[in-house]
């Protein structure tokens, strides 16, 4: 038992002597891990000290490629100038070239130009001399000139008189004219006045026309001419026949006044007849025959009088209307007076 504990202690004590070289040995390489990393920093620290160094180098590289960009743009402008500018000097030596041809021309034009001048001012001088020849003769025509415009102005002064003498002329037809543009005004309005009232006469004188072809026409579908009655036999008296009392007038709301057969007056003579005279004259014949057909007298040849009058009247011959018109009255009157 006890070798086995001294057994187990020797074991323990070789396992811890073989523990603490193995911790000498981890210490040993710890130290030298340690070390190696240290070094590895350092190269690490260097490495990037170096890239970066390599990245400055780099950005100082393509600073230098963008700056040789730009001097080889620099270079291919300046090449363009350049061929820009000889180009321009081509064409400066063209136009000089061309100055100095259109500056000989001038010269010669120059040296015409003071040949003509020169032939110019001769002929000047000339002129001149004749213009102070004709100075003379301004003079006198100046004179005489001052002398007619004095005339004229005396001329002018005289019409000028008389155009106000026309003018207070004209002022007063002015005022003539305004005094008869008044009076014109008061005739204008008179005839108006006299036309209203012939064109009231004309309303009435158509209405008596109507009134009349109203008659006639009453007249045609009247009854025919009365029978007259027969002789009593001689063996009894004759009966007391009544006097047929007078028809009343027809009279029209606008027509004239029918006048009795018996009373018509006799046409007088005019030299000028009118559509009312021939109008009144007319419905006097038919009221008349009117009268003599309901009395029961024969008037059918009558008739035939009146509508010859009335196609006179319609026709405008008042004077032909007139005259039958006066022929019935006549053959009506003496009826009357043989009655």
């Amino acid at each position: 038992m006890v070798d086995a504990v001294r057994a187990s202690a020797s074991k323990m004590q070789g396992m811890k002597a073989a523990l603490d070289a193995r911790a000498k040995e981890l210490d040993a390489l710890k130290a030298q891990l340690d070390s190696e990393r240290q070094d590895l920093e350092k190269r690490a620290a260097r490495l990037e000290g170096e890239r970066r160094a390599i990245e400055g180098e780099g950005e100082e590289v393509r600073a230098a490629r963008v700056s040789v960009d730009q001097d080889l743009a620099t270079i291919r402008a300046d090449r363009e100038n350049l061929s820009a500018e000889q180009t321009r000097f081509q064409d400066a030596l063209n136009d000089l070239a061309a100055r100095e041809k259109a500056l000989r021309q001038a010269e010669r034009n120059v040296e015409r130009l003071d040949h003509e001048m020169i032939g110019r001012m001769r002929e000047a001088e000339a002129k001149f001399l004749a213009i102070v020849n004709r100075e003379e003769e301004l003079v006198n025509l100046q004179r005489d000139w001052l002398v007619a415009f004095e005339t004229r102005e005396q001329e002018l002064r005289m019409i000028t008189e008389q155009m106000h003498a026309r003018h207070e002329e004209s002022a007063e037809l002015h005022q003539s004219l305004a005094h008869l543009e008044s009076v014109f005004r008061d005739e204008t309005d008179r005839l108006a006045a006299q036309r209203q009232e012939l064109a009231a006469k004309e309303e009435s004188l158509l209405e008596a026309q109507r009134y009349l072809a109203t008659v006639i026409e009453a007249a045609d579908i009247g009854p025919r001419e009365a029978e007259r009655p027969s002789p009593p036999p001689a063996d009894e008296p004759p009966a007391p026949t009544e006097s047929p009392s007078p028809p009343m007038p027809i009279v029209a709301p606008t027509g004239p006044k029918p006048v009795e057969a018996e009373n018509s007056p006799e046409p007088e003579a005019r030299p000028a007849v009118t559509r009312a005279e021939a109008m009144d004259r007319l419905t006097r014949a038919i009221e008349a025959w009117k009268r003599a057909r309901d009395s029961g007298r024969n008037v059918g040849e009558m008739r035939n009088a009146l509508k010859l009058a009335k196609d006179a009247v319609q026709a405008g011959k008042y004077e032909s209307a007139i005259r039958l018109a006066t022929e019935v009255l006549d053959d009506l009157r003496s009826a009357v007076i043989a009655r």
